[in-house]
């Protein structure tokens, strides 16, 4: 007998034997919360009775992650001699993205479509996909739409900075004028989403955690020359700005005034008459006091920032900012 037949029979009785012997018997789920393990299983394209080879692995595990979405990551590892153990990572909804039909679609904070529902179920709104494709189990094709690229990028540098727990919306109608609800309190306008997206976040993060106080409510923005303002507003005010566009949203911007000044609208004028009087400290103390008699505080970045990453930040803010810096809002786009 040749070598290339008894190599050929050997081969045919292994695969007899693996026919026959391993069989799966039991499945076992590990990791699941969402999902039960019975629901798993049955979504599996594998069943009881099954040889425990004769199928694709990667092809099992892509048609699971479509079929229940929730689940991030699929692990399965065969055990000798009839077991299959599924070890399962599951994601958590995001955002809602309204559809045109009024529904809505949750998203990971990876892109990917988790489901449709009838209302938004809490989760921060965000405006500016609704052009999207939406398809339950897929993934948001984040070279589609540059909306789409901006959403990916900004939920990285929320959760980098322990910041997606507070969302409470992204408004991406404009695409230079991108804004951000923090806990129901403030409206971050980051302007476009560039190279500095980390370190603006970083830096907002400072500045509403370490130098705003709880009672603070406004809207965050940086002017032409890197420094942040801060300008008190509503919860409505801030609400608001998650569901227009920055072209229509007359009420959130430093704008004209009808009589042709720079200046505050009447809303900004209206929340500043109603702060807490206080005089003016002296500017050469802008370490630990804030001018409340103000309208805007600005708050500086370090000048020393560059890609190379220095991160550290000066601690001062100007208080003695008045209504007659102010200029157009066009003098703050990015």
């Amino acid at each position: 007998m040749s070598r290339a037949v008894l190599l050929l029979l050997l081969t045919a009785a292994a695969i007899v034997m693996m026919t026959i012997f391993f069989k799966v018997n039991t499945i076992s789920v590990e990791g699941a919360e969402k999902y039960s393990a019975e629901e798993i299983t049955n979504a599996l394209d594998i069943s009881k009775g099954d040889n425990l080879y004769l199928w694709n692995k990667m092809k099992v595990q892509e048609h699971l992650l479509e079929k229940l979405p929730y689940l991030d990551s699929v692990r399965i590892r065969r055990h000798l001699p009839d077991a299959l153990v599924l070890t399962v990572t599951e994601c958590r909804a995001a955002a809602a993205v309204k559809a045109e039909d009024g529904s809505y679609y949750y998203i990971s904070s990876t892109g990917k479509i988790l489901e449709q529902s009838t209302s938004d179920g809490g989760l921060a709104v965000v405006t500016g996909l609704e052009g999207a494709q939406m398809q339950t189990g897929k993934e948001i094709a984040p070279q589609t739409d540059a909306a789409v690229s901006a959403y990916l990028e900004i939920m990285q540098a929320l959760s980098e900075q322990q910041m997606a727990d507070d969302l409470q919306f992204i408004n991406l109608q404009e695409l230079t004028d991108v804004r951000i609800g923090c806990g129901g309190r403030f409206d971050l306008r980051i302007g476009a989403v560039d190279s500095d997206l980390s370190y603006r976040i970083r830096f907002a993060q400072t500045v509403m955690s370490e130098r705003l106080s709880p009672s603070d409510i406004g809207r965050l923005y940086w002017d032409d020359e890197g420094r942040m303002h801060f300008v008190p507003e509503t919860a409505e005010e801030v609400a608001r700005s998650g569901s227009v566009s920055g072209a229509a949203d007359a009420m959130n911007t430093i704008a004209q005034n009808p009589d042709g000044e720079n200046g505050l609208t009447d809303s900004q004028k209206n929340n500043a008459q109603t702060s807490t009087d206080s005089s003016t400290t002296d500017s050469s103390d802008t370490t630990d006091s804030t001018d409340t008699s103000s309208d805007d505080t600005t708050y500086y970045d370090d000048s020393s920032y560059d890609d190379s990453g220095d991160y550290s930040y000066d601690d001062s803010y100007d208080d003695s900012y008045d209504d007659s810096d102010y200029s157009d809002e066009s003098d703050y786009s990015e």
